[in-house]
């Protein structure tokens, strides 16, 4: 049988304006059905509390429920990996947190790239984490903590979540531009390490203010005794900042961001973010969290993709430096 090249051709051209058309209109009528985010920890923690809340003020600019997943394990790499593998539909989002460009870093194979295989959405959330020390250690001050360190080597610990986590880094940051030897003491989760921190066993952590930390503060139980960030917290104006206790340029704070699949069509990445931003103006969410030291903080993707990169150098960096490798 003989083909006809004009109708071949002709009926290649029609397809491929309907799928095109398909697509668009895909895109143009955006959201259609449920919305899910995925959360790569447990529920009740912080980055799942920052989810929900986003999810619920997401629903409705988006007019469509929006669902969230909680897949926790293998140090975020479930459910970071799940998104990456997810159709790039708008669909199927990640809230990201240091840990989405952390966790590869751990790795001598990594099985993904921050940067490449996810699409940045906006920000959502920026903190300063709380230097927090026991009230056994004697200290109240960043000068004091130093002096203390710097005149006992290596008697000083802290705690972390676990090991190359944003607590764990940003104490190692510490050790490096305070020119102390803190040790490291890796916990498999925060509440644990607070705990012994409250009872004296641990004599510091740098960690989120989130949750019941100040309540733990607020009744003489711990110390807070400064802010990581490269400026106060404006709900925290009275308790100085790293830098202002003698550790100069030293400036780290912790985030929650919301990405999509790479590859995810841009008119859609366009929406999204509009939302995000008209969550910023409407403030009901900055209400609920401005207690807890945090800001909602809305970006482009483009500021999103260059923060991804920079804090890639940074933590990698610090990673070089204290040998934390996981495999």
């Amino acid at each position: 049988m003989r083909l006809n090249l004009k109708v071949l051709t002709g009926t290649l051209l029609f397809l491929t304006q309907v799928l095109g058309f398909g697509s668009s209109y895909a895109q143009d009528t955006y959201p259609n059905k449920p919305i899910r985010i995925v959360v790569a920890y447990a529920a009740a923690g912080s980055t799942d509390i920052v989810a929900r809340l986003f999810g619920q003020e997401l629903s409705t600019k988006l007019g469509q429920p929006v669902v969230i997943d909680n897949k926790a394990g293998a140090g975020t790499l479930i459910g970071t990996e799940f998104v990456i593998r997810a159709a790039p539909d708008g669909y199927t989002l990640f809230m990201g947190t240091p840990a989405t460009v952390i966790t590869p870093l751990l790795h001598k194979t990594p099985t993904y790239d921050a940067v490449k295989d996810l699409q940045p959405i906006s920000l959502a959330t920026t903190q300063s984490m709380g230097v927090l020390v026991s009230n056994k250690l004697g200290v109240a001050s960043i000068p004091e903590l130093v002096k203390y360190a710097q005149a006992n080597p290596g008697k000083v610990n802290f705690a972390s979540s676990g090991n190359g986590s944003a607590q764990h880094l940003a104490a190692e940051a510490l050790n490096d531009s305070a020119k102390i030897n803190m040790l490291h003491i890796p916990y498999k989760g925060a509440g644990t390490a607070i705990n012994d921190l409250v009872s004296g066993r641990i004599d510091v952590m740098i960690t989120s203010l989130v949750g019941n930390m100040m309540d733990y503060v607020a009744e003489g139980r711990i110390k807070l005794i400064a802010t990581t960030g490269p400026e106060r917290s404006s709900f925290l104006t009275n308790t100085p900042t790293v830098a202002e206790g003698g550790v100069p340029n030293f400036g780290i704070r912790t985030w929650t961001a919301l990405f999509a699949p790479a590859n995810t069509p841009p008119a859609i990445v366009a929406k999204l973010n509009e939302a995000m931003e008209a969550i910023r103006k409407d403030g009901v969410i900055q209400k609920k969290i401005e207690a807890q030291a945090m800001d909602v903080t809305i970006g482009s993707p483009a500021d999103v993709s260059k923060m991804l990169a920079e804090e890639r150098d940074f933590y990698g960096a610090i990673l070089k430096r204290t040998n934390a490798k996981l495999d």
